[in-house]
């Protein structure tokens, strides 16, 4: 079937239809063929939309609803922030002191999801982001302290450095894995 160049009539159609059913089994090959002559020529590739990345007002904003507070002074002052920050030294002037706050207390970026790599697991960089959560594949209000460790046990066969794994991300899994079983005491 050849394709054409302009849109085809019914009587066109149908005798398209015949050449397809006189030629037996009908198969995913000769389908696509068809649908090529009756579009006229090949399909067009879909776009696939690419991630939006993480604003610093975008992030900022999460932040602080985060923390319940209107102003970065609002926020300096909170207890809690104050707190989850001891001995870190932050500015909450660039884009990339909100991004490691909004990664730490909100969500992944969407932009950084869905990685590949050594230090990557369940589609996050476990270096990057602290989702213990995500990464042993539990849901936090049905896992239990054992599906926590059984979870552990299996990223570690992987993920030890014995067994060929970054020491880094072995290092975070551990406290990972301590973080976890802390709050469920």
């Amino acid at each position: 079937m050849a394709p054409s160049k302009k849109r085809l009539d019914k009587l066109q159609v149908l005798a398209l239809v015949r050449q397809l059913i006189s030629g037996g089994q009908i198969d995913e090959e000769k389908l696509l063929s068809f649908a090529l002559a009756i579009n006229g020529g090949p399909f067009q590739e879909a776009k696939v939309a690419k991630a939006k990345s993480l604003t610093m007002a975008e992030a900022k904003k999460e932040v602080l609803s985060k923390f319940a507070c209107k102003t970065v002074a609002d926020l300096r002052k909170n207890k809690t922030f104050k707190m989850s920050m001891t001995g870190e030294e932050i500015s909450l002037k660039s884009k990339e002191d909100w991004v490691k706050l909004y990664r730490r207390w909100v969500s992944v970026p969407v932009e950084e999801r869905d990685q590949v790599g050594p230090t990557c697991i369940n589609g996050i960089d476990v270096l990057e982001n602290f989702r213990p959560w995500h990464v042993f594949g539990l849901d936090p209000d049905t896992a239990s302290q054992e599906d926590v460790k059984t979870a552990f046990r299996e990223l570690v066969k992987v993920h030890h450095p014995d067994a060929g794994g970054d020491p880094r991300v072995f290092e975070r899994l551990q406290k990972m894995r301590e973080s976890v079983l802390a709050l469920m005491k």
